[in-house]
């Protein structure tokens, strides 16, 4: 990642800053796509630590990671019993329905673009752009994403940039481009190591 560190390093001074406050960059992938798709679910518009517990309960009522299959024989109202909403608990529950008919579908994204992938998953009801580019970024790898809906990106962008507007985002991103994805992994990195509360100059 030497290459596309040096290349941000020059576009972006104050993301330069930054990569160097953070360090090594840690570089995890979820390796359940669908388990993943889940739990963005349960996150939208949610704290993490409300989501995480949602989560976690979901898991218990299924006896793991969550599976098309287990979710299918599980009742709707148990799931809004962990805490979902009824959109959200339908939601997962068409999504687990889809799969256990087209089990290949999530495996199959990885040989589109990105716009393609971000149009097959937002096709489902209740699925978004910011989860579609949550799936691209931390299961698909893909390297250009900028996940500008993201509140945990903004949150870290204000620290360092002054400002959480979506243009100003997108501007930067222009800079990021071609690593974009990078750009926001030491972001997030930056904001999970506590760093955020003193901004960068």
């Amino acid at each position: 990642m030497e290459r596309e560190t040096a290349y941000l390093k020059t576009a972006d001074p104050l993301l330069a800053n930054v990569m160097e406050a953070v360090g090594p960059l840690p570089h995890h992938l979820a390796t359940d796509g669908f388990a993943f798709l889940v739990e963005a679910i349960i996150g939208q518009m949610l704290s993490t630590k409300a989501a995480d517990t949602i989560a976690k309960r979901v898991r218990n009522l299924v006896g793991g990671e969550p599976k098309p299959e287990a979710l299918n024989m599980t009742d709707e109202q148990a799931l809004r019993g962990c805490g979902l909403s009824g959109r959200k608990a339908q939601t997962i529950k068409e999504l687990a329905s889809y799969l256990s008919t087209h089990e290949e579908a999530l495996s199959q994204l990885g040989s589109l673009s990105d716009g393609e992938c971000m149009k097959e998953l937002t096709k489902h009801k209740g699925i978004g752009a910011w989860t579609a580019k949550m799936y691209l970024l931390f299961v698909l790898d893909r390297p250009d994403i900028l996940p500008y809906e993201d509140g945990a990106l903004r949150q870290a962008f204000v620290s360092v940039y002054g400002t959480d507007k979506e243009e100003a985002i997108r501007q930067r991103g222009k800079l990021w481009s071609p690593y974009c994805s990078i750009a926001c992994r030491y972001l997030y990195r930056y904001l999970d190591l506590g760093l955020t509360r003193a901004r960068v100059q």
